[in-house]
């Protein structure tokens, strides 16, 4: 295995599903040249949910979603991005280099394209206020359950599990789930 076979991972408390857009404000060195080197490279890096270990460092989780960089700007010292989930992930092993942490990984095989079920269609407009009525009006059940996903108020670890699905349609079942546990309470 050489070098350009690991991928940076940017570990934080959030997770990014597929399809779905990220705003990050980057401000420690180790992520702003992270950054830098995937804007002149064009390549993606990997977000992981990330948890303490006790020595000043993180450890992934080992699912993971590989981010595009879609858009950024910034000040002084301050770099704001956003980004677009690409494939979900599986870390076969990591380390870190230096500050950074870096994965040997395996993409996953993307989601099949099934039709959101009848069950789903309260969330329909949700999506609409999310991302418009047009482009809800022929949304699959995968694109749908990771757009949701990314929005809902949820904890990280709540949201890794609905990453680590692999049917949409239980993933828009545990959303709903989810949704109606917050109004209840």
């Amino acid at each position: 295995m050489t070098d350009t076979d690991w991928t940076p991972l940017f570990l934080l408390r959030t997770v990014l599903f597929p399809k779905a857009l990220l705003g990050l404000r980057i401000f420690e060195p180790r992520y702003l040249d992270m950054i830098s080197a995937s804007l002149r490279q064009g390549r993606d890096f990997g977000i992981c949910l990330s948890h303490p270990r006790g020595d000043g460092h993180a450890e992934p989780e080992l699912v993971g979603t590989l981010a595009r960089i879609v858009d950024w700007g910034g000040e002084a010292g301050i770099l704001q991005i956003q980004v677009r989930g690409q494939k979900r992930f599986t870390i076969q092993d990591w380390r870190y280099e230096g500050q950074l942490a870096m994965a040997s990984i395996h993409p996953w095989a993307e989601e099949p394209i099934v039709p959101m079920d009848r069950e789903s269609q309260p969330l329909h407009a949700i999506l609409e206020d999310l991302i418009g009525k047009v482009p809800a009006a022929g949304i699959d059940a995968s694109s749908a359950g990771m757009i949701l996903a990314q929005a809902l108020p949820a904890s990280p670890e709540e949201k890794q599990q609905l990453l680590v699905l692999q049917d949409p349609l239980e993933r828009l079942r545990r959303i709903a789930e989810l949704l109606s546990q917050r109004d209840g309470a």
